[in-house]
């Protein structure tokens, strides 16, 4: 069982946890400065830096950590120790090495969150994945869309098939894109049938924002892709599958 400490950093907020013998002991949630028109993309970065290392040091100080497994969204340098991009968002230049120089703490590399968050599903005992060995499409929405897939008993490298962005449909997943009628169902159709173009699907598992949307879709979406459709409450699945990446990289 995952013992450890991990972060999740999205594009509205960052959450750090602490886990024993695979059980949730302690978290901390904050949201990160909204992005000010009136200031530098330089600027907004270094608040949003600043943020994440108050967040750090507040969190770990007294427990006296020195690595923090990482999540983050966004495209990372070849070192994973900043974001060079990040939609909806602001990039975090030099962000591991700021943290530790602020903090005492290494919080690298940064692990993409897609594939950390498909990682915290599948060693949770709280998620679905885990109980049903099955072809899976993992969606967890946020500020923007992860996605990975669980593909007869492995994850799919997310290179080999376009991202959701590239056919329109991240813009319509992400939580912002459906928050006034809490119905994603027609996206989450016409993506399901575009994977299917790759993958055999039997299992959809929503999380992240998408336990706000509304539960009568669920009959709908059952119906109309023929497979079984799971709302799954597990903000933590990003930072506990950061830790088990971790884990299993370390010698």
């Amino acid at each position: 069982m995952l013992s450890g400490f991990c972060m999740d950093i999205g594009g509205t907020r960052a959450r750090i946890y602490e886990f024993k013998d695979g059980a949730r002991r302690a978290q901390l949630e904050i949201e990160l400065p909204v992005i000010d028109s009136a200031l530098s993309i330089q600027e907004n970065s270094q608040k949003r830096v600043q943020a994440i290392s108050r967040l750090v040091s507040y969190f770990a100080s007294e427990r006296r950590v020195k690595r923090v497994a990482t999540a983050c969204a966004g495209l990372k340098d070849e070192n994973r120790t900043g974001v060079t991009l990040l939609n909806f968002a602001v990039p975090l230049p030099d962000l591991t090495r700021s943290v530790e120089e602020e903090t005492g703490t290494i919080i690298g590399p940064l692990f993409d969150d897609d594939v950390a968050a498909a990682w915290g599903h599948l060693v949770s005992p709280l998620s679905p994945l885990g109980d049903k060995p099955v072809n899976t499409i993992l969606l967890t929405a946020g500020t923007g869309l992860a996605e990975a897939h669980w593909i007869d008993g492995q994850f799919v490298c997310k290179k080999s098939y376009p991202r959701a962005s590239e056919y329109g449909l991240e813009e319509k997943l992400r939580g912002e894109g459906w928050r006034r009628d809490g119905n994603p169902c027609e996206a989450l159709c016409e993506l399901v049938r575009i994977r299917r173009q790759l993958y055999p699907l039997d299992l959809m598992i929503l999380s992240g924002r998408f336990v706000h949307m509304d539960r009568d879709c669920l009959p709908f979406l059952r119906a109309e892709l023929a497979m079984d459709v799971e709302v799954v409450e597990l903000p933590e699945a990003p930072a506990l599958g950061a830790l088990q990446m971790l884990q299993a990289s370390a010698p």
